[in-house]
């Protein structure tokens, strides 16, 4: 990078939902101006889609808060570490996703195109899939102003195209994986009356069944309540020997390199909450992947 330029920013955050306040942070400083393709490097492409936000993703400006400030909240209170890349689909920061996988994850590649679209364009109730939206009537465009259509892309890193500038995101559990019911992550959120009456179209709901997640819906002193947690299933552990985890890091760092890559931003997920990546590991890759991204980001 030449000495004129600005510095290209890293931020290192415990979960990997905090990754969209970074995103939108990276864009209110200028180093995203237009939405561009994000290179999601991890053991889980964790593309959930939110069906709604009690706070709209769009600030509007007369809040009393900052826009910042009030990002950085609805990234820790409407996100979680499963579904904040389609909201950042539909906030115009993401353009198309790279979902990168571990060769050890046994995954397909393949690519297909999807839509993201709120409610009369106010960004609380989410909708997707709309077939028709690219002939659709003036009512419904009217009903769904701020459709944004992605590709979603699934793929190792020795085949990611070339030459891009990108949005760049690594999850530490892409080198060192625990997905069992030791992952302890669970939280509950406050909802309201109605979408605790519709709970069971929620429930019933065909993508569900892919998130890998238990809802529980409950009333508390006349409040409602949805508690979130990890379905229990099998221990699929990923944990190599540390000269592994080096190469790997290598390989993914000369790959970006070699094939022209321009992160104009970099978030990297320790997961180490949700115990995706277990703590004992945590270190060992945040160093190596810092010390080889420096190199590369500097040249």
């Amino acid at each position: 990078m030449k000495k004129s330029e600005r510095s290209i920013p890293v931020h290192v955050i415990d979960e990997h939902n905090e990754a969209f306040y970074f995103w939108y942070k990276a864009k209110s400083e200028g180093y995203i101006t237009e939405a561009l393709d994000l290179f999601h490097i991890d053991a889980h492409d964790d593309m959930g889609r939110p069906s709604s936000f009690r706070d709209s993703i769009y600030y509007r400006n007369d809040l009393s808060n900052s826009h910042l400030e009030y990002y950085k909240n609805f990234a820790t209170n409407e996100l979680h570490n499963g579904s904040f890349i389609v909201p950042a689909v539909l906030a115009e920061l993401v353009k198309n996703v790279y979902f990168i996988y571990p060769k050890w994850r046994k995954f397909k590649p393949r690519r297909k195109r999807y839509n993201v679209s709120s409610v009369f364009g106010e960004g609380k109730i989410l909708k997707y899939g709309m077939k028709a939206a690219d002939n659709m009537e003036e009512k419904l465009h009217k009903a769904l102003p701020d459709i944004k259509y992605y590709n979603f892309s699934t793929t190792e890193i020795d085949r990611i195209p070339q030459k891009r500038k990108v949005i760049l995101d690594i999850d530490l559990d892409y080198f060192a994986c625990r997905d069992s019911i030791l992952n302890h992550y669970h939280y509950e959120l406050e909802i309201t009356a109605q979408q605790f009456q519709e709970k069971e179209k929620f429930l019933n709901d065909r993508t569900i069944a892919f998130a890998g997640l238990d809802f529980n819906f409950l009333e508390k002193n006349n409040k409602y309540f949805v508690q979130i947690a990890h379905k229990k299933g099998k221990d699929l552990s990923y944990l190599p020997p540390k000269e592994e985890i080096i190469s790997e890091i290598s390989t993914l760092i000369n790959t970006l390199k070699g094939k022209k890559i321009r992160p104009v931003v970099v978030t990297i997920a320790r997961s180490c909450i949700s115990g995706y990546c277990p703590n004992d590991y945590v270190e060992t890759i945040e160093t190596e992947l810092k010390q080889k991204l420096k190199s590369f980001l500097e040249n």
